[in-house]
């Protein structure tokens, strides 16, 4: 028989007597509340142990690596000479680019209605922007980038948790909004994998959610750890697919080291994975004959405490190659979190220093001065600044390097023509006035001959008449050559004038890069066409238009430029010019929409001039 809405209903499903009716549910009455008695004697037991951890905690297990305390890097070790598990200045700078790269990876192929998500797609992960290009070391003739790759579609696949994919090597899972990257470097025998930071507001609560969870990574028997709620919450989403992922890649034979990084929130997670994969990968890990300090590596930049006592000791013991980078004045890597800790070997940087394993239990200097840079210090621009300062530092002596700290604090001080600030004397700046950057203007500006004869006595020669004149012109373009990205807009999202803040750093490295680089030419090179560039570049934001490229390239080939072309025209010929930029290096044009070009950085334009032959002189002579 059927009841009134439609269900078959059993007609002997109610019957029996009042005996077995009454005392059947005595017994499952009986039975449930006994499950209820095990399952809360059994929290109230775990609970109680969580209670005890937080006040009571076993002694501290350091790093197999050791360092003395404050230990202050001098020189740039070669990697075939490195000793297992030492601080690898390569290792260090990758990791920032590949943060960065894994930034500018976010949004750019995945597309999503507001939080939390009704829908998505991914369209086409394998054709990329010039600028990732560039980035993924495609283009080596014109830009360094770095060697790892995105792995291939081969690997794609639905997420077997929560809403999302895996596509080529790009891993996005919404209902937790947790992003990373696959990638890998076959000559060095390298998986990598890159978490990305705070980006919305699903992470900003998963950042916020420190209570203690259940870490699931140990020896059957082993000890209980606890992370953040939250950072496990992000983890656990996607570690089912990432472990497939990194054991398909695994079985090839191609590799024999896994490598973590992340920034901010993703420098966390990356800690967190590296742990992970010690006791996921463990037998793979082993068979691979590295020794323990050279199989697992994990490098990050601004992470935040996240693990329980007994899982960063633990921590310690499985991955001793961790290196936790901050700035000094970064906010976020100093936030207090109760019964929270950090993991790794501290390293700390500013402009003037590099140290190693430093001393947290004495505090941190400050320059009170300059609250906004506990934020800006978070930044990956400034790590990127600190570390590129860094290697030129070292591959200068002592007395150049002070030279050219002297040359451009006496530059700030005594030119007006810039804008500048100097810091008051502090512990951090050692008693020496610092300044903190420089603003130069668009067009290039000479150095004073004061300091010209100052670098030319200290570096000779090479500091020519050229460097003179465009040091300060390519300082000012470093940092958008390094990270990759176009002009910057304010917050109603209009264009702001090209006009970088010079800080030492960015000094240091535009002279070491136009005076002791192997690429020294190409990179004067690069100034000349940029000069050109910002000739067209008519509202000086660091961007062309369709309608001032489009009109660049009628003048270049002898044709009229009509006022009446219409937009849609205009980026239709911008479009012509790049599809055969793509053919020429081999690369598919990308078919998604949002990454079809409507304006166009320098770094697209000189890659744009050199492999379509638009010589300089051509240039020149047209504009």
């Amino acid at each position: 028989m059927a009841d009134d809405s439609g269900i078959v209903m059993d007609p002997t499903a109610n019957q029996g007597n009042l005996f077995t009716n009454f005392f059947g549910g005595v017994s499952t009455a009986t039975g449930n509340a006994a499950r209820f008695a095990q399952a809360t004697s059994i929290g109230v037991v775990r609970g109680a142990g969580g209670v005890v951890g937080l006040f009571w905690r076993p002694a501290p297990v350091d790093s197999l690596i050791t360092y003395e305390l404050d230990s202050e890097l001098s020189e740039l070790i070669d990697e075939s000479k490195r000793e297992d598990g030492r601080f690898s200045a390569e290792f260090a700078n990758l990791s920032v680019r590949l943060a960065i790269f894994g930034y500018l990876e976010a949004g750019s192929y995945w597309q999503s209605a507001p939080r939390p998500i009704k829908g998505f797609s991914v369209t086409h992960p394998e054709h990329q922007s010039i600028g990732m290009l560039l980035a993924s070391n495609k283009i080596p003739a014109l830009f360094h980038g770095f060697s790892p790759k995105l792995i291939g579609k081969e690997y794609n696949r639905k997420l077997s948790r929560g809403k999302g994919r895996v596509s080529s090597g790009i891993i996005k899972e919404f209902e937790t909004d947790t992003d990373l990257l696959v990638m890998h470097d076959v000559a060095r025998e390298t998986i990598y994998i890159i978490w990305q930071g705070t980006q919305s507001r699903v992470d900003g609560l998963n950042d916020a959610r420190f209570f203690p969870r259940f870490w699931p990574y140990r020896h059957e028997g082993g000890e209980r750890f606890y992370a953040s709620r939250g950072f496990v919450r992000s983890h656990e989403a996607v570690i089912n697919d990432l472990t497939a992922v990194v054991k398909e890649l695994w079985s090839t034979g191609k590799y024999k080291r896994i490598f973590t990084t992340g920034h901010s929130l993703g420098g966390i997670l990356a800690h967190l994975n590296a742990h992970a994969m010690s006791y996921i990968m463990e037998t793979e890990l082993e068979a691979t004959g590295l020794p323990l300090e050279e199989r697992l590596v994990c490098y990050t930049i601004g992470s935040p405490k996240g693990m329980g006592w007994r899982l960063r000791n633990d921590y310690f013991k499985r991955v001793p190659h961790t290196y936790r980078m901050r700035n000094d004045e970064d906010i976020v890597a100093r936030l207090p979190a109760p019964n929270r800790h950090h993991v790794g070997i501290p390293v700390i940087m500013d402009e003037t220093r590099f140290i190693i394993n430093y001393d947290e239990a004495k505090g941190f200097t400050s320059d009170r001065e300059k609250i906004g840079e506990l934020v800006s210090d978070h930044g990956t621009a400034n790590y990127l600044s600190n570390l590129l300062g860094l290697e030129s530092r070292i591959r200068s002596t002592p007395a150049q390097s002070k030279t050219l700290e002297d040359v451009f604090v006496s530059m700030v001080q005594l030119d007006q023509t810039y804008e500048w600030e100097v810091l008051t004397p502090t512990e951090k700046s050692k008693s020496m006035e610092i300044a903190r950057f420089i603003k130069v203007p668009v067009t290039p500006v000479s150095l004073s001959p004061a300091s010209s004869s100052r670098l030319k006595e200290a570096f000779g020669e090479s500091v020519t008449i050229d460097v003179n004149n465009y040091l300060l012109y390519y300082a000012s373009k470093l940092v958008e050559t390094h990270d990759f990205t176009g002009g910057k807009k304010d917050d109603s999202g209009k264009p702001l004038p090209d006009v970088q803040e010079v800080s030492i750093n960015i000094f240091r490295e535009a002279f070491s890069e136009l005076v002791l680089d192997e690429d020294k030419e190409m990179n004067m090179e690069k100034i000349r066409y940029r000069i050109i560039f910002d000739r067209i570049d008519q509202d000086s934001d660091g961007l062309l238009t369709a309608g001032e490229f489009v009109r660049a390239i009628s003048a270049m080939k002898g044709q009229a430029f009509s006022l009446e072309t219409t937009d849609d025209e205009l980026v239709e010929k911008l479009r012509a010019e790049f599809e055969n930029v793509y053919a020429l290096i081999e690369e598919p044009y990308p078919e998604d929409p949002r990454l079809h070009l409507t304006s166009v950085s320098f770094a697209e334009f000189f890659v744009w001039a050199k492999l379509s032959g638009y010589a300089l002189s051509a240039l020149q002579i047209a504009l």
